[in-house]
């Protein structure tokens, strides 16, 4: 437990440094129209930490290991790191850029892909919270379903 709770929070870390660097980068400013090419990189971090935990909860276990054990730690992997999400969000929009909301609200409905009602629905504090606590446990899985088929057989 303790592995996995120290690559989930490796994990938050990560990913609260991935967003304070789109924002010093200006991704979230001046380079707004790049931000999803972007912020869409952080797929390659964050697959690499889960197949590094994979990878050193296998060493771990050794000869116990099974593909139901990459699993699990995926699921509670992506459990924790849903909850971690929550106070990291909250840090990144109130202290680091608290005009976040503000800035997509305005470029969305600039760009006409949505309504000033539909861009304030979406880019909020809850709706984003809410997205990244349901959206990691079922990355944690799938990520883990796939990378624990190269890694299925214990280490001898």
């Amino acid at each position: 437990m303790l592995t996995t709770f120290r690559f989930s929070m490796m994990f938050a870390l990560v990913s609260l440094s991935w967003l304070i660097m789109e924002f010093l980068l200006g991704l979230h400013t001046v380079h707004i129209d790049q931000f999803l090419l972007y912020d869409n990189l952080f797929f390659i971090p964050a697959v690499a930490i889960m197949v590094w935990a994979l990878r050193y909860r296998r060493a771990e276990l050794g000869s116990d290991w099974t593909y139901w054990e990459g699993l699990k730690l995926g699921g509670i992997m992506g459990l924790m790191v849903g909850a971690l999400s929550i106070p990291s969000l909250y840090f990144f929009f109130t202290y680091v850029n608290p005009s976040f909301f503000d800035d997509f609200i305005a470029f969305s409905v600039g760009s006409g892909e949505a309504t000033p009602e539909e861009a304030a629905a979406y880019f909020n504090f809850k709706s984003y919270a809410m997205q990244s606590a349901l959206f990691a446990p079922v990355a944690g899985l799938v990520t883990n379903a796939i990378a624990g088929l190269f890694y299925r057989k214990p280490i001898a």
